[in-house]
């Protein structure tokens, strides 16, 4: 979904070739268990161990093909207009594919994965993108060297703050050095780079690639440890330095620390859970620093073997496509719960918030935006891994200050995933 063209020396090129390449040969569909120590931000999703279900196997490399329709139906609000709102008929799909492959002295783990999005009368809304994402450890003993790329296109709201679709595309760079203490602990360092650039995208007036296009560069170094056969502990901290392509007073400097609790698929709670510090420091002196905890969170919990509740939770800093904001600090929660009914029929209901605080910079107006959501539905379980679900869900914006930001938004559709 995400469409820029970025020049890249001949050495990148190679190395963006034989990474998507080793991920398209030998990776697994995208999973959700923790990725290895050192990932960078795309490549995180990755997997470190040979996936279990869905498999496909080829010898030594596994492969977890899957297919998502995240919505086929009606949106009544398609550009969160808060007066006289569109609707349309919307179809968005994601086929993908992870590989996994384990040899003596090597371990390569990626993903590759497709985002297709129809509109039936906004012909101007429609996307064809792609994830790709691939990481090769090199297994020297106790010495393992890595390296990783990823890269991601679209177009699509990037944000809450964000109401167009935008043309962006998503770059990362990563590698280093991880050394095994024991069977259970790892200590490791490493190195990244992340772009991000916008192509032909405006929000209100404002060309996002002039203010939003950035790289930023990462080393951080950590310890991660078993804490209990089913409960790992990584303790992280670093440096990240932020520089913009068209502002450069938006450049900013940031320390941190983090420690991360990760809960295997076996254990009673399952997910994840960071708790970190930030420091950050932008080259404007009119923009505040941002001193404060940051969370990341997503846990899953069974209840009475016939339910199953979800938690997420996040609080981190945005950026503002607004230069006169300068960045706004994003705090958000989500609730899910589903529950089988009868067989194979189960119900889900969720609500969210996303609060955004501004006020950051000299000269502008503190203020506390929301962005509500709450939805309902059915689903049905097949045996072939297929599940099939009618979902209703309504979501509302509320800037007191900016009431032109206010929308309602409503919209009907199924959902299917399959899973080979």
């Amino acid at each position: 979904m995400r469409f820029a063209a970025m020049s890249m020396s001949p050495g990148n090129q190679w190395l963006r070739g034989v990474l998507i390449v080793v991920g398209l040969i030998g990776l697994p569909a995208e999973s959700r268990s923790q990725g290895a120590v050192g990932s960078g931000p795309l490549t995180a999703t990755l997997t470190e161990v040979e996936p279990t279900s869905g498999v496909l196997s080829m010898g030594p490399v596994k492969l977890a093909p899957g297919i998502t329709v995240s919505q086929l139906g009606i949106d009544f609000n398609v550009f969160h207009e808060a007066e006289n709102p569109k609707e349309d008929f919307i179809v968005s799909a994601k086929p993908d594919v992870a590989v996994f492959t384990r040899l003596r002295f090597l371990q390569v783990s990626g993903y590759v994965g497709a985002d297709l999005n129809y509109f039936k009368k906004y012909a101007d809304e429609r996307s064809v993108g792609y994830g790709a994402r691939a990481r090769v450890d090199f297994l020297l003993s106790r010495l393992f060297p890595f390296v990783a790329y990823g890269e991601t296109q679209s177009r699509e709201r990037p944000n809450s703050e964000i109401d167009t679709r935008a043309n962006n595309v998503q770059t990362e760079k990563s590698g280093g050095l991880g050394f095994r203490l024991s069977d259970t602990s790892s200590a490791y360092v490493s190195a990244g780079r992340l772009t991000t650039a916008y192509e032909q995208a405006f929000e209100e007036g404002v060309d996002l690639g002039q203010s939003l296009n950035r790289h930023a560069d990462d080393f951080n170094g950590g310890v991660r440890t078993a804490l209990t056969p089913l409960t790992t502990l990584t303790l992280r901290g670093g440096y990240r330095q932020g520089l913009f392509t068209g502002d450069s007073t938006r450049d900013s400097d940031s320390r941190y620390v983090s420690a991360t609790f990760s809960f295997a698929p076996q254990a009673v709670i399952t997910g994840s859970a960071t708790i970190g510090y930030e420091d950050s420091r932008f080259s404007d002196p009119k923009i505040r620093p941002f001193r404060g905890l940051t969370a990341a969170a997503s846990v899953a919990y069974p209840v009475l073997e016939i339910g199953r509740l979800n938690f997420i939770a996040s609080r981190s800093t945005e950026y503002s496509f607004d230069v006169a904001d300068a960045y706004y600090i994003s705090t958000a929660f989500s609730l899910a719960y589903s529950q089988r009914i009868r067989g194979a029929v189960d119900l889900l209901v969720q609500g969210g918030r996303t609060l955004s605080d501004y006020g950051y910079r000299e000269g502008s107006a503190a203020r506390s935006d929301t962005t509500d959501t709450l939805s309902g539905g059915v689903g049905y379980n097949l045996r072939n891994r297929t599940r099939v679900a009618l979902i209703y869900e309504y979501s509302r914006r509320r800037s007191p200050e900016l009431p032109a930001q206010n929308y309602d938004g409503r919209r009907v559709f199924l959902s299917w995933t399959y899973v080979f």
